[in-house]
C-alpha cells in the first residue's frame, strides 16, 4: 500500500518541478555566483567600524588613566600634607619631652640644694644652742627659734620634692605623647610611600597607553604615506635657543630595554653634588620623594614638555617655583634604586616618555 502511494507521488513531484522551471519570472540563485558589491563592501565597513571602536577605546583608556593619575596625585599630595603635619607634631612632642626632662633636672638640683641648706641650718642651730649655759634660758630661746627656721626649711624641701614628682609625671606624659606622635609619623611615612608608588604605577600605565597611541599613529601615517617616502627628510634643526645641557658627566645608559624592563631615560654619571640644571625655562611641578628615584625634580616647560631629574641628592627648588634655562635646581646623587651617583633624565612630550637622546641632539645638546 505504501509503495503504491510513493509511486503515485513521484509523477506529481516531477510535474511540479517542470512547472516551476518553465514558469516565467521564477529563477534560482547559483550558490557559486560571484559576490555582489554590497557583499564585498560589508566586511570592509565592519573593519573600519572595528578600527574606530578600537581607537575610541584607546582614547577612553587614556582619559580614564589620566583621571586615575590625577586621583593618585591628589592622594600623594594629601599624604604629603599628613606627613608634614605628623612630622611637625612629632618634633614638638620631642621638644616637649626634652623640656620636661630639663625641668626634672632643675627640680632635682633645687632639692639637693635645699637638703644641703637644711642640713647646715640644723647643724648650726645645734652648735649655737650648745654654746650658751646661762640658766639654760638662752639655750631654750635658740632651740625654739632654730626649730622654727628648720621647720620652715623642711616644708620648703618637701615642696621641692613634690615639684620633682610633678616634673617626673610631666616627663611621663610628654614621653607618651612623643611615642604616639612617632607612631603617627611612621604611619604617615608608610601611607606617603604607598601613595607615591601608586602614583608611579598610574603614571607608568598612562605612559604605556600614550606610547601605544603614538605607535599606532606612526604606523597609520607610514601606511598613508605615498610610495617612495615623498620628499627627502628635512635636515636636523639647529641648536634651539634656551636649551642647556642638564649636567656635566659621562653618558652611561640610554633609552630602551634594560634588565627585563624599559629604561625611560638617559643616565649621566658624575660625583655626588654635581650641579643639575633645568633644561629650559619652566615651572617646578614636583620636588621631593619619588618611588624608585629616592628624590626627584620635575619641571614643566613653557612648550608643555616635562623634564624629569631623578636620583638627586638634594633639591634646591620647590613646587610652583619658576626656573630659567640653565638655573641649578638640584645636585647629583645616588638615592633610590641606583648603582652609583648619576642623573637619570627623562623627557615627557605630549604625555608620553620619549628618548631624550635624539630630542637633545635635535636641539644641539650632545651628551
Amino acid at each position: 500500500m505504501r509503495a503504491r502511494h510513493v509511486r503515485r507521488a513521484a509523477p506529481v513531484a516531477l510535474l511540479a518541478s517542470l512547472t516551476l522551471i518553465s514558469t516565467p519570472g521564477i529563477s534560482f540563485a547559483d550558490p557559486a555566483a560571484a559576490p555582489t558589491q554590497q557583499n564585498v563592501q560589508a566586511p570592509l565597513a565592519a573593519k573600519q567600524t572595528e578600527n574606530k571602536q578600537a581607537e575610541k577605546s584607546l582614547d577612553e583608556q587614556i582619559a580614564s588613566a589620566e583621571k586615575a593619575l590625577d586621583r593618585a596625585k591628589k592622594q600623594t599630595e594629601d599624604a604629603q600634607k599628613r606627613l608634614d603635619n605628623t612630622t611637625s607634631v612629632h618634633d614638638k612632642a620631642k621638644q616637649a619631652t626634652a623640656d620636661a626632662r630639663a625641668e626634672v633636672a632643675e627640680a632635682r638640683n633645687a632639692v639637693t640644694k635645699a637638703e644641703a641648706a637644711l642640713q647646715r641650718a640644723e647643724q648650726r642651730v645645734e652648735e649655737e644652742s650648745s654654746g650658751f649655759s646661762v640658766a639654760g634660758v638662752v639655750n631654750s630661746v635658740l632651740g625654739f627659734l632654730g626649730s622654727d627656721v628648720t621647720n620652715s626649711m623642711s616644708e620648703d624641701l618637701e615642696a621641692k620634692r613634690g615639684a620633682v614628682k610633678d616634673a617626673e609625671k610631666a616627663v611621663e606624659d610628654a614621653e607618651r605623647e612623643e611615642t604616639k606622635a612617632e607612631r603617627a609619623k611612621v604611619n604617615a611615612e608608610k601611607a606617603h610611600k604607598q601613595a607615591s608608588a601608586k602614583q608611579d604605577e598610574k603614571q607608568s600605565e598612562l605612559d604605556k597607553l600614550n606610547e601605544r597611541k603614538q605607535a599606532e599613529e606612526a604606523e597609520k601615517q607610514a601606511a598613508e604615506a605615498p610610495a617612495g617616502g615623498g620628499a627627502a627628510a628635512a635636515a636636523a634643526p639647529a641648536a634651539a635657543p634656551g636649551v642647556v645641557k642638564p649636567a656635566e658627566g659621562t653618558f652611561t645608559s640610554g633609552y630602551g630595554a634594560r634588565w627585563g624592563t624599559t629604561h625611560y631615560g638617559v643616565d649621566i654619571a658624575n660625583s655626588i653634588g654635581t650641579p643639575i640644571k633645568s633644561l629650559m625655562s619652566g615651572t617646578v611641578i614636583s620636588s621631593g620623594p619619588a618611588s624608585g628615584f629616592g628624590l626627584w625634580v620635575r619641571v614643566q616647560h613653557d612648550d608643555g614638555t616635562i623634564s624629569v631629574y631623578g636620583h638627586i641628592n638634594e633639591s634646591l627648588v620647590s613646587v610652583g617655583q619658576r626656573v630659567e634655562a640653565g638655573e641649578q635646581i638640584a645636585t647629583m646623587g645616588n638615592r633610590g634604586q641606583s648603582t652609583g651617583p648619576h642623573l637619570h633624565l627623562e623627557i615627557i612630550e605630549n604625555g608620553a616618555k620619549i628618548d631624550p637622546l635624539p630630542w637633545l641632539e635635535a636641539r644641539g645638546i650632545v651628551l
